[in-house]
């Protein structure tokens, strides 16, 4: 069942994608390399196949693999949407919230372009379904997106709130996250083809009791081809609990049709 939804839903977006343009490596996409996204969706029309591989090692508890992988699409002008899921080893060890197999669905749409004064501000619903392994309840999470430049440096302010059905005792109702990031071209203007990603975070586990995890990352992305665009990222959690990454690191691809 898990299968079919994911194929009805790529043969969807495919069937109704028009001719695209090329991904562009300046433009940030949430897990590539890093969780900051800035407010701009990908263009109308286009089609991007997100994917990678990546692990986290754990201050206690086993370490475990991870392979996101996620589908975009730009169904009108600034509006994206995106479906996608991610795959974790080990995954009946996984005590946070999303599983290993669950379904996410996405929807972000841009209000406005930055200006000499005014941020561009992007809103994104997210909606993940219960399908993993040891899955129970769905989460809904509404975010806002603010990215202001300044010359070539680019800075981006993620927060969101995530409500969560089917709680358990021991787990929230909700949580919060925040992300707080910078983005710049490496060589501009000669050199084009290579974006550093640096930010800190802030995001709350959904165990109860639990403190609140903060950690910072650094990635680049790096324009291969028009088309393809190679992400890499590195990172830590140096404040939570006892179950936080110490050292996590990810790369992969997006391929633009």
């Amino acid at each position: 069942m898990r299968r079919d939804i994911v194929v009805i839903a790529v043969w969807i977006i495919a069937a109704t994608a028009g001719v695209a343009d090329a991904i562009d490596h300046k433009n940030l996409d949430e897990g590539r390399p890093t969780r900051l996204e800035d407010a701009y969706p990908i263009g109308h029309g286009e089609i991007s196949i997100e994917t990678g591989a990546g692990f986290a090692l754990l201050k206690s508890g086993p370490n475990h693999g991870v392979f996101p992988i996620e589908i975009l699409y730009g169904a009108l002008p600034n509006l994206q949407l995106g479906i996608g899921s991610t795959l974790f080893t080990d995954p009946h060890d996984i005590e946070d919230r999303p599983k290993s197999g669950d379904l996410r669905a996405s929807t972000l749409y841009n209000f406005n372009q930055e200006t000499l004064t005014l941020p561009a501000f992007a809103a994104k619903l997210s909606v993940t379904a219960p399908t993993g392994v040891d899955a129970h309840g769905w989460g809904i999470e509404l975010r806002g997106i603010v990215t202001k430049s300044i010359d070539r440096l680019s800075f981006h302010l993620n927060g969101g709130y995530e409500f969560l059905t089917d709680s358990r005792r021991t787990e929230r109702d909700g949580r919060y996250e925040l992300a707080l990031g910078a983005s710049y071209p490496i060589g501009a203007p000669k050199f084009t083809r290579a974006t550093l990603v640096v930010d800190v975070f802030a995001d709350q586990p959904v165990t109860r009791g639990e403190s609140t995890v903060v950690g910072t990352e650094v990635g680049l992305r790096y324009q291969l081809t028009p088309s393809i665009v190679w992400d890499v990222g590195v990172g830590t959690e140096f404040a939570g609990p006892s179950s936080r990454s110490t050292f996590f690191a990810g790369t992969g691809f997006s391929w633009g049709f």
